[in-house]
């Protein structure tokens, strides 16, 4: 069974919508959607393990341009 998590992302100023594009392309995320509140987006990711989750989230979500802080919820059931 793959593992699985949901990222909230902030993202800086006037880049919401190009990088929710950029972040629906990168291998692993099955959704992504702009949200009202705290958070600019909300995307759910998979992975095999959480440790492959986690590098997801930082090698490719965090260095999306635009995207200054993130925080991983990883799905417990």
């Amino acid at each position: 069974m793959a593992a699985g998590s949901y990222v909230l992302i902030n993202i800086s100023g006037p880049q919401t919508k190009s990088a929710v594009n950029r972040i629906k392309r990168i291998k692993g995320v099955k959704s992504a959607y702009i949200v009202a509140g705290p958070y600019d987006l909300i995307a759910y990711v998979e992975g095999k393990t959480e440790k492959e989750i986690g590098e997801l989230v930082i090698s490719k979500i965090r260095r999306t341009q635009g995207v200054t802080s993130t925080v991983t919820c990883f799905v417990v059931a």
